[in-house]
């Protein structure tokens, strides 16, 4: 059995049982496999609303979703929605996907962004220029695009410190000096996953 057979982590996503598989260069799920090579945009989210009436809850929600769009265009999801109204799970029961989806979210980041932004980084050391969630990365600072950003705010060896990821889909930037130099934008949380593996292998 090759390395690539080996799999590196199986995270259930539902409460009946159903998992998501994790391989060096794959996962499988829903009787699908989809190879980290050809997915183009990862969006991950996880957040729990509780549903108020004049003040009183009556509905508990959790958004929780993974997606994988791929170079064909197609997007295969897996989907941990859940609701309930007055305690009775209309779609599945939010509490316990609220429990699994971290473990979901902590595969999807230490092995598929990892695997995706690795593209990313062997294109920028042979001297290209990409774009990935809001920043312009090339081998010698990353700059954010979007004008809402801080003034002047550009990334290099010279002052990156570290990246933290916040909230499942946003990424702070911080310098040496523990000053944030960089957060991404809600309209730019596309592959946001891929940022700190990319700025710490190019600046760190």
């Amino acid at each position: 059995m090759t390395n690539t057979e080996n799999c590196l982590a199986d995270v259930p996503f539902r409460s009946n049982g159903k998992s998501a598989r994790f391989f060096n260069d794959r996962v499988e799920f829903n009787g699908q496999s989809i190879l980290y090579n050809d997915i183009e945009t990862l969006v991950t989210n996880g957040a729990t609303t509780i549903h108020t009436y004049f003040g009183i809850p009556v509905a508990r929600s959790f958004d929780g979703v993974v997606s994988f769009k791929m170079d064909s265009g197609k997007t295969h999801y897996i989907n941990m929605n859940a609701m309930t109204i007055f305690g009775i799970p209309i779609i599945r029961n939010p509490r316990k996907n609220e429990k699994l989806y971290p473990p979901l979210f902590d595969a999807v980041n230490s092995i598929v962004a990892k695997s995706m932004a690795q593209k990313y980084i062997d294109e920028i050391k042979r001297g290209a220029t990409v774009e990935v969630a809001g920043l312009t990365i090339d081998s010698s600072e990353a700059i954010s695009k979007a004008k809402a950003s801080k003034l002047g705010a550009v990334i290099n060896k010279e002052n990156y410190h570290e990246s933290r990821i916040a909230h499942i889909h946003s990424v702070s930037v911080y310098d040496k000096q523990g000053e944030m130099l960089w957060s991404s934008s809600v309209w730019s949380y596309k592959n946001i996953l891929l940022i700190p593996y990319i700025l710490d292998a190019i600046f760190g």
